[in-house]
């Protein structure tokens, strides 16, 4: 992992320190980086907790940018890289590398993580977790490259069709306080 681990910390205990109804779902994360923390080397051959940062996009009207991920739709993600010192500006790269979105703002008091959703991690020759770190950010639509709508690489959607409910819920949540 690229990202400083005190900075993963910190987005942990912040986001259950809003949602310790989550603890049981992230404890296995934050052990993992115990682990790593105290031996100062990798104990887990190979099984450590896969982490990625990913950006939820919100434009003037409410609604959502969607990217085309095979046959479905889903939000720009990635892994941390060297450059990038926070998950937060993980998410915000992604988000640029995907869809050339550059000129975006966080939401007032959505600073840290909306969501940290937990699934399996895709292609990996070992069982491994997924940590999926969810920020929101804000933007005028007219900063989308019309070319990615019109060749169906990117579509606004409403917020009433995002899923997984719970990011939905966040969301609409975190937007209305700022509304």
């Amino acid at each position: 992992m690229t990202v400083d681990e005190r900075a993963v910390f910190k987005e942990l205990n912040s986001y259950l320190h809003r949602h310790p109804d989550k603890t049981a779902a992230l404890m296995p994360l934050f052990d993992s980086m115990l682990d790593h923390a105290h031996q100062g080397t990798c104990p887990h051959k190979g099984r450590c907790p896969v982490i990625r940062s990913g950006a939820v996009l919100v434009n003037e009207r409410g609604r959502v940018l969607a990217l085309r991920h095979g046959a479905g739709w889903g939000f720009a993600e990635g892994a941390p890289e060297s450059a990038d010192l926070t998950l937060r500006q993980t998410a915000a790269r992604v988000l640029a590398d995907c869809a050339g979105v550059l000129d975006l703002w966080p939401v007032p008091g959505a600073e840290g993580p909306v969501v940290i959703d937990v699934s399996r991690a895709a292609h990996v020759d070992v069982p491994r977790t997924r940590y999926g770190f969810r920020y929101l950010f804000r933007v005028r639509s007219g900063v989308l490259l019309r070319t990615l709508t019109q060749l169906g690489h990117a579509r606004w959607i409403s917020l009433d069709t995002v899923g997984p409910p719970l990011l939905k819920a966040r969301l609409k949540e975190r937007l209305a306080v700022t509304a």
